[in-house]
């Protein structure tokens, strides 16, 4: 039975065909365009044939939400920024941006996770709302609590760079997390957001190279099994010498040794990224 029926009395009932994608579709739009479309079309499989099944055996007993639903929730990549305190990552997605969206100071000023999305005005989403969202990927945040949506919050911005990306800055890694206990699990948060990230970037301030126990068990735990993913920066390159520069390029290189478990060795990408010029001296 392919293109229609035939019942009993001997008459033929058509049979709707289901729209597909093929490469002639696509080829001629612009990357934007192909990746809605295909996107759109993954959106049909999983409502038609997925979401079905999960529905059928349960499965958001195992997973908590609808696991794939998340991922295709998601229109753009989404980019996460790692770090300790005042290694530069707030200041590196202005940077971006193209302009002071977000506050930054020589004090700690992130103390929440936050999602950078495109709006059309500037503007805040409440981290109740980003999670309660069913066409947003962020349900899944709802099993940390209150008191973890409370310290998480979403910034619109009309940057052209947010049509292709999603940025999701993150509270700094404290030294000493034992003198400053968080009210959520902040190690599983950042293994929710690391899992879910097309990209992982990972600061360092040349004079904040120490690995305490927080910063060993974000890579041990949080980043585990998505080294591929993880992109290592010095930041601030320019607040030291270039002799000094080398002795920090490789007491970093040595510390990421004992915390990243892969075959070959973390590439550590210098510079200074920020919107004043460069100082080599």
């Amino acid at each position: 039975m392919r293109r229609g029926s035939h019942d009993s009395r001997g008459s033929s009932t058509p049979t709707a065909e289901k729209p597909s994608l093929v490469r002639k579709d696509v080829e001629h739009r612009t990357w934007e365009e192909q990746h809605q479309a295909v996107t759109e079309e993954l959106r049909r499989i999983y409502s038609e044939v997925v979401e079905p099944m999960e529905t059928a055996y349960r499965y958001d007993s195992f997973r908590g939400t609808e696991f794939f639903g998340e991922f295709l929730c998601c229109r753009t990549p989404l980019i996460l920024f790692v770090g300790p305190f005042s290694a530069g990552k707030t200041t590196f997605i202005n940077y971006l941006l193209g302009g002071d969206y977000l506050w930054t100071g020589p004090e700690p000023t992130t103390n929440k996770f936050t999602c950078i999305f495109h709006g059309a005005e500037e503007g805040q989403i409440s981290g109740q709302v980003l999670a309660s969202h069913a066409a947003l990927p962020f349900r899944g945040l709802q099993r940390y609590g209150n008191e973890f949506l409370e310290g998480f919050a979403g910034h619109q911005v009309p940057s052209d760079l947010l049509k292709s990306v999603t940025l999701v800055d993150s509270p700094g890694i404290l030294e000493t997390a034992e003198s400053h206990r968080r009210s959520y699990n902040y190690i599983e948060v950042m293994r929710w957001f690391a899992d879910r990230s097309d990209l992982i970037f990972v600061m360092f301030d040349p004079t904040k190279l120490d690995a305490g126990k927080e910063l060993r068990t974000v890579f041990q735990t949080a980043l585990k099994g998505n080294e591929s993913r993880i992109r290592i920066i010095l930041n601030k390159a320019d607040t030291v010498g270039q002799h000094e520069l080398m002795k920090v390029h490789g007491a970093l290189f040595w510390n990421l040794s004992n915390l990243i478990t892969t075959s070959e060795p973390p590439r550590v990408y210098v510079s200074s990224f920020w919107d004043k010029p460069y100082r080599p001296d």
